[in-house]
């Protein structure tokens, strides 16, 4: 994926569903720091995880469940376009840490705004989840030096997760940031 994808997305989105803002959290969220990242690591991804942020917030699976069928995998428009959009909803960002709404980077694309993971949030949010995928792409976003390991640490004092995940966690950012 490239940015130049992610900010057709955005306008699609909001075009075809009235959605003027929405919040990107997955890893397509990091071509808003990067945006000529071309890393297989940190573009490979072919879904752009997109959080609905309706004015009515107990309509946001409505919305998640109207972008799966729109854009969703296997949809006209990933057979068109060869990457989807993944409507998900508020407990997806399971180990985003308090405050990481209020960091989301903005992308416009026409008259409609995407609000990007900010990296060291979106890192975060990977360590947690820990799948092996995630970890590359923890590993190859730590050498871009986007994002700073006392950052990280910092703020992973704000992640709601129990205390021997918050500690494996913390080893995972170490292991990204020792040199060799």
């Amino acid at each position: 994926m490239r940015r130049r994808d992610l900010e057709y997305v955005i306008a699609e989105v909001g075009r075809r569903t009235g959605l003027d803002y929405f919040y990107i959290i997955g890893s397509a969220a990091v071509l808003a720091s990067l945006p000529a990242a071309r890393d297989p690591a940190l573009v490979g991804t072919r879904d752009v995880d997109i959080l609905p942020a309706p004015e009515d917030p107990a309509r946001q699976q409505e919305y998640a469940d109207r972008l799966d069928r729109i854009f969703g995998e296997m949809s006209d428009f990933d057979t068109e376009h060869g990457y989807y959009v993944q409507g998900v909803d508020s407990t997806t960002p399971k180990y985003a840490p308090a405050g990481w709404m209020e960091r989301a980077i903005p992308v416009r694309a026409r008259n409609i705004t995407g609000l990007c993971m900010e990296p060291h949030d979106l890192a975060l949010s990977k360590y947690g989840a820990g799948r092996e995928k995630d970890l590359v792409f923890t590993a190859a976003l730590a050498k871009t030096g986007a994002v700073k390991e006392a950052v990280l640490v910092s703020r992973l004092a704000a992640v709601a997760a129990p205390t021997t995940l918050i500690d494996l966690m913390h080893q995972r950012i170490q292991a990204d940031f020792r040199t060799g």
